[in-house]
């Protein structure tokens, strides 16, 4: 049986720090290389949850300079970006949607992520 939902959120690496790979586990490198193909999630608690993995969160902790472009499946031309450097986490709105002040915010716990993306999909669906 096939399922038949459609993704609310994508993510994809936009770019990235490489002198840092050669420290990376091979799981972490396989993440990466995971990464870098569009990917998809169906609510905005997956894509928390998977932002806030152990797999993701450990990416955090080297100097990557990670920075990923979070779209809407339905609209690829609704973008945020992610950034993550040294356990730091940043969304910006590059594209001046008006969803937050001064187009970004910074977060620390998934309950922050959660309540920036759903104001983020409140704003641009109205």
């Amino acid at each position: 049986m096939v399922d038949s939902e459609i993704p609310l959120i994508t993510l994809v690496i936009k770019s990235q720090n490489n002198d840092g790979l050669d420290l990376l586990a091979d799981n972490e490198k396989s993440l990466l290389d995971t990464l870098s193909m569009l990917c998809s999630f169906l609510s905005v608690k997956d894509f928390c949850s998977f932002i806030f993995s152990d797999k993701f969160s450990n990416l955090t902790k080297y100097d990557l300079d990670l920075v990923f472009e979070i779209g809407l499946y339905a609209n690829h031309e609704l973008t945020l970006e992610l950034s993550l450097n040294k356990g730091k986490m940043r969304i910006d709105d590059l594209i001046d949607q008006g969803c937050f002040d001064n187009n970004s915010f910074e977060f620390s716990i998934s309950e922050e992520l959660e309540i920036g993306i759903n104001n983020w999909l409140t704003c641009i669906f109205n």
